[in-house]
């Protein structure tokens, strides 16, 4: 039940007690005030009765002092006291309601009339007439006598009434205290037993909450707020709190929990910072150090109370201004690469920084990474990557060396051929120009040019030397496209043409593919960009020739080049037998390749994608087994390519 209700119920009780109580005694009291105006005016009658009496004594003596000295006179006064006594007589019947004492006060009456009628006869006997007299005044003692014992018997009623109603209300008041006490007490009880049950029920169990919440901690390990016997409020009240009081030792072990994974977390972000690689600073507004790791003082080769509160421009001169300020824009890049101050053995690192907020203060956490050891590994990468193309550019040369040498002899064999014929023709000459020069035998000449047709000798030498001339500048171009791709290239890139580098690559592979492949071409990348031109012509002949080695005969390489908005798209396309999808995702790996041993040594196409990555661009593959494969090569036109 709720306290609302149990407060109804309490307010409802107490007034119906209360009303109760109040209804009996008053009724009580109605009673006996009741019993106390009947008393009074009992006594009120026994008086006027005793008074009554008195004057009937009082009209008595005058009838005895008439009787007795015939004293006529007298007549009227007893009648005035008759008619006084009747009225009093008549007062008395109103005021006594009893049909007892009505019954007698009209005997009474009746009786006074009837003497009242004797004296008036007897003021008209004659004084004489002593017979009358006597029996006149027999009929009124007769009468008077009656009227005593009557009026005594109506002063003995009243008096017993007077009796019985003292009585009474000695009985009523007595009984009005008693119930008066008995009401008061258990007023009192039902009282007590309302503060009892409320002190039990209400307040008992608040003033157990109450102490179970001030208990310590320590003192009790599980705390108990729930009432059992209490109003639902307060039930739910303890319920609740025993739930809040529940979550709040949950949330406090897990706080406490937390409060241990953060002691172990920070504890760990302590060994970490005090063992990270690199080097953390925390610079204020004005890029004064405030703190740092152990790494610092590594690198600044300084103990740690030597780098604090000093100015992060001491160490790194790239974060100050002209004007010697904390350069805040530096300072939240990230540079790649920087310099520390020119007093340092270890010049190289990099830096990146960020700005946070510690206690409403803006400051810096700059991170700094010693890469010294990586310049020295990225030289001696660098030297190993250009050892490698030109490891790579060296296989090239040996695979395509028998082909390029065919292509060699054939001109050089035409060459010889012709150089014999024309030594054969100078033999002629000279014996003819011999003849001629002798002048001796003319006819002889004649014959000798007959004989040798020095004529067609004449029309045929200037045919050879064209044609020796033209394989001497084939022989040469060979050699100087060979000496290209041979070269190295220069440290800075250069313009160069896409389209002449791929019809260069042709070239050096023409013997490798002209008894096997059709080369179809679509060259339209008329523009010149930066970039290495060696490096780029390995890239097309490397192309060229894994295509080459794709095909079995009769096969089609279609080479493609345009201008796509700000790139350049090369594609080189062939028939062959193409590349499985699972082996597609490694092809540009180091040293894999598919090709039998000894036929490749899998550096080819990693080769061309670290090329292609350095001219900032990039290379996609696609392939179907037994169709073909497609390599497109996207060039930027006009970004600037780092130096080599």
């Amino acid at each position: 039940m709720k306290i609302s209700n149990y407060n109804q119920l309490l307010a409802v009780s107490t007034l119906l007690s209360g009303m109760i109580i109040f209804a009996t005694l008053w009724s009580q009291y109605q009673k006996v005030e009741h019993i106390s105006r009947a008393h009074f005016e009992s006594q009120l009658l026994v008086q006027t009765i005793e008074h009554l009496s008195t004057m009937s004594q009082v009209w008595l003596t005058t009838q005895d002092l008439l009787f007795s000295g015939k004293q006529t006179y007298l007549a009227n006064g007893i009648n005035a006291q008759s008619d006084q006594l009747t009225q009093m007589l008549l007062a008395i019947d109103i005021k006594d309601k009893n049909k007892t004492s009505a019954s007698l006060i009209k005997q009474l009456v009746s009786t006074i009339k009837n003497n009242k009628a004797i004296i008036a006869s007897f003021s008209q006997l004659s004084m004489l007439n002593n017979q009358d007299w006597q029996t006149t005044i027999a009929e009124s003692d007769a009468l008077t006598t009656d009227y005593v014992s009557t009026l005594e018997q109506l002063l003995a009623q009243v008096l017993q009434k007077n009796t019985s109603l003292y009585k009474e209300l000695s009985v009523a008041n007595r009984y009005l205290k008693s119930i008066t006490l008995i009401t008061i007490s258990l007023y009192l009880v039902l009282i007590f037993f309302i503060v009892t049950w409320f002190s039990k029920y209400i307040v008992k169990p608040i003033e157990n909450i109450t102490a179970v919440a001030q208990q310590s901690n320590n003192e009790v390990q599980s705390v108990e707020f729930r009432q059992i016997n209490a109003p639902v409020e307060i039930i739910a009240l303890s319920s609740a709190i025993q739930s809040f009081t529940q979550r709040i030792t949950i949330e406090k072990e897990k706080a406490e929990q937390e409060r241990l994974k953060v002691t172990q977390i920070n504890k760990q972000i302590n060994t970490i910072m005090n063992t990270i690689p690199c080097t953390l600073l925390l610079l204020d507004e004005q890029g004064i150090i405030q703190e740092c790791t152990p790494e610092a003082s590594k690198l600044f080769s300084k103990p740690k109370d030597e780098i604090i509160n000093k100015n992060i421009a001491v160490f790194l001169p790239a974060l100050a201004t002209l004007d010697g300020e904390f350069d805040t824009e530096t300072a939240l890049k990230s540079a790649e690469e920087s310099l520390l101050a020119p007093n340092f053995e270890n010049p190289y690192i990099e830096f990146s920084g960020r700005k946070i907020a510690i206690k409403e203060s803006v400051s810096y956490l700059l991170t700094i990474t010693d890469i010294n050891e990586r310049k020295h590994s990225q030289k001696a990468l660098s030297s190993l990557n250009q050892q490698l193309v030109n490891a790579e550019k060296l296989a090239s040369i040996g695979q395509l060396s028998a082909g390029i040498a065919h292509e060699i002899n054939n001109p050089v064999g035409y060459i010889r051929s012709n150089l014999d014929m024309l030594a054969d023709y100078i033999k002629a000459l000279i014996s003819y120009i011999t003849i001629v020069n002798t002048a001796e035998q003319p006819e002889s000449a004649k014959a000798l040019y007959q004989e040798e047709d020095l004529a067609y000798i004449l029309n045929d030498i200037e045919p050879l030397i064209s044609s020796s001339l033209e394989g001497t500048i084939r022989i040469s171009n060979i050699i100087k496209d060979l000496g290209n791709y041979a070269h190295a290239d220069n440290i800075e890139p250069e313009l160069i043409c896409i389209d002449k580098l791929i019809e260069q690559s042709l070239a050096l592979v023409a013997n490798e593919l002209k008894y096997k492949v059709n080369i179809v071409k679509c060259l339209d990348a008329n523009v010149n960009i930066m970039g290495f031109p060696q490096k780029l012509l390995q890239v097309f002949i490397n192309m060229l020739v894994n295509a080459s080695h794709a095909i079995t005969s009769n096969g089609r390489i279609s080479i493609t080049s345009y201008i796509d908005q700000d790139e350049i798209n090369i594609s080189f396309e062939d028939n062959g037998s193409g590349i499985s999808q699972a082996h597609l995702k490694n092809i540009f790996d180091p040293f894999f390749t598919t090709k039998p041993v000894g036929k490749g040594t899998g550096l080819g196409l990693h080769i061309v994608r670290s090329i292609i990555d350095d001219h900032n661009g990039h290379i996609e593959v696609s392939s179907i087994i037994d169709k073909g494969s497609k390599f497109t090569i996207y060039l930027p036109i006009h970004k600037k390519i780092n130096s080599a």
